[in-house]
C-alpha cells in the first residue's frame, strides 16, 4: 500500500519526504507504521492520513518513533489536536520508543510504551 504524503518519491509500503517517512507492514489484526526522519507538519498530515485510511481494518496500530531523528514540537502539539477528529472507536493505537512520548495523550483509544 502507497501512503499518500506531501511529497517527490512513492514506493509500495512508504511515503517519503526528504526528511520524512512512513514505513508500514501489517501482521494479523495489526498494522505498524515506524516514523524515520523528521516529524513536521506535513509528518503530522501524512500520519493522520495513514491512521484514518487504517484504523478501520484492523484492530491495533503500532507506532514506532525510534528512529525519528527530530520531533517540532509544532508537529507533536498539532499531532495531538488533531487525534481527536479521528474515529477510533475500534482501533488502539499504541506509540512505543522513547519519542512516542511526544505523541501520546491521555485520550480514549491510545497509548505509550517504550
Amino acid at each position: 500500500m502507497v501512503l499518500e504524503a506531501p511529497c517527490e518519491l512513492k514506493q509500495e509500503g512508504r511515503s517519503m519526504t526528504e526528511t520524512f517517512q512512513i514505513l508500514q507492514y501489517r501482521n494479523s489484526d495489526n498494522l505498524h507504521l515506524r516514523l524515520t526522519g523528521t516529524f513536521d507538519e506535513e509528518a503530522t498530515l501524512a500520519l493522520m492520513e495513514a491512521l484514518n485510511e487504517n484504523s478501520p481494518s484492523v484492530q491495533k496500530i503500532f507506532v514506532h518513533t525510534a528512529a525519528l531523528e527530530q520531533i517540532l514540537d509544532s508537529a507533536a502539539e498539532l499531532f495531538r489536536r488533531s487525534l481527536n477528529s479521528l474515529d477510533l472507536r475500534a482501533t488502539e493505537i499504541i506509540f512505543t520508543g522513547k519519542k512516542g512520548e511526544h505523541f501520546s495523550l491521555k485520550a480514549p483509544g491510545t497509548r505509550f510504551m517504550k
